[in-house]
């Protein structure tokens, strides 16, 4: 069987007796159970809840993100409030909580640095109309600001050169332009060492798989045949 003392389970299930093995095997551990969270951000209201929820870690983890899911019922399931139709919460872009649990992936660090984050900040919304650490929308535009807050970035097109280099080896990511903006090759920025922190996050193959899959391409400007003519015709009229 799968060896999950890695990842501490027992240290988590001791902290929170109200959860219970659902299912284990080699290929994934499933938790169940009550979930107790006491938190409040400064300025915002405290939330004291427990929740009942699934946890789902398959073997390849932290490649492979776990799932939560609310059982409880207590979050609606409309994007909104980040949680999708079967109940699973959509806890943030992978490549931020990847980097979250960069130090320590052990399941109490995901909870304590992931879902606890979310159950607080999408409960407040529920019980007090906002989100205390702001909200990002949906889809690309949210992954967008947030990568851009990530990498220090500015736009989408600085941020889609930055996956690019990512899924390239060093040798050859340094010599393509800097997604920072500077002008350099990112070989002569001190930026290449900031894209180094995410180098051991993830493989080339990943960056460029996602990459792919979750943003789309940015179409250069098409040429005017018809104003080049125009403007030869008025040159030949002269």
């Amino acid at each position: 069987m799968q060896n999950w003392d890695v990842l501490q389970l027992d240290n988590f299930l001791a902290g929170n007796p109200k959860f219970r093995i659902a299912d284990i095997n080699d290929e994934k551990v499933v938790l169940s159970g009550e979930y107790h969270l006491k938190a409040q951000l400064s300025g915002s209201q405290i939330i004291d809840k427990t929740y009942r929820l699934k946890f789902i870690c398959t073997n390849d983890y932290p490649r492979k993100l776990p799932l939560v899911v609310d059982e409880g019922r207590y979050f609606p399931r409309r994007q909104e409030y980040h949680t999708y139709s079967d109940g699973s919460f959509c806890l943030g872009s992978e490549l931020k909580i990847k980097y979250i649990l960069r130090a320590d992936h052990t399941i109490k660090a995901f909870f304590d640095n992931v879902v606890d984050p979310f159950l607080y900040s999408v409960s407040h919304r529920i019980e007090y109309g906002d989100y205390p650490f702001g909200d990002l929308d949906h889809g690309e535009q949210g992954l967008i600001d947030d990568y851009a807050e990530m990498f220090g970035l500015k736009d989408k097109a600085s941020i889609l050169l930055a996956f690019k280099t990512l899924g390239k080896r060093k040798r050859e990511a340094n010599k393509l332009p800097c997604p920072c903006g500077c002008g350099l090759r990112l070989g002569r920025c001190d930026y290449r060492f900031k894209l180094n922190e995410f180098r051991n996050i993830e493989r080339r193959r990943w960056f460029r798989g996602y990459l792919k899959k979750s943003f789309t391409p940015i179409e250069k400007p098409k040429k005017d045949k018809n104003k080049k003519h125009a403007i030869r015709s008025r040159r030949m009229v002269a």
